[in-house]
């Protein structure tokens, strides 16, 4: 053949047709922690806030030296400043989102919500969404700070 003329092709080996067995130990490897980290046996980073019982009252729970409080967080709510709520991809304000959330909690019984509070939310604006939450159901509320910048000064 004029194209191929040292016929090169022939004298080259076929590409393998199956995996070896380090790639067949890397999938396995991904496919477990997929399946450990979208499980429940990892827990929420948070501090639950008691919102059941009566209106209006917020209990804070003692945590021992375990971590008692630790729960499994059904939905995530980004309190990025008063007026900036982030949940399931959108941005509301508190009243926007007590739709939402009502819808959710309506349809997902006994949900817990951690709450991602930023430095620039105010603690009666972190009062009023777990009021919120638990008028439209919620069971339980986590709290998560964001860890913040830390000043020259030391505090």
């Amino acid at each position: 053949m004029i194209t191929r003329p040292l016929e090169l092709e022939s004298r080259t080996s076929r590409p393998p047709r199956d995996l070896d067995a380090v790639a067949w130990v890397n999938v396995s490897a991904i496919a477990l922690f997929f399946a450990i980290f979208g499980s429940p046996f990892v827990l929420a980073p948070g501090l639950p806030v008691g919102i059941g019982g009566d209106a209006g009252s917020l209990v804070v729970p003692t945590v021992g030296p375990t971590v008692a409080g630790a729960g499994v967080a059904s939905v995530v709510v980004s309190y990025r400043a008063d007026d900036k709520i982030l949940f399931e991809g959108g941005m509301y304000t508190l009243h926007e989102l007590r739709k939402h959330v009502a819808v959710y909690a309506r349809d997902h019984p006994g949900a817990v919500m951690l709450v991602r509070a930023d430095r620039q939310v105010s603690m009666q604006a972190f009062i009023d969404l777990c009021e919120m939450a638990r008028a439209v159901g919620f069971a339980n509320v986590l709290v998560a700070g964001e860890p913040g910048v830390a000043s020259p000064s030391g505090r």
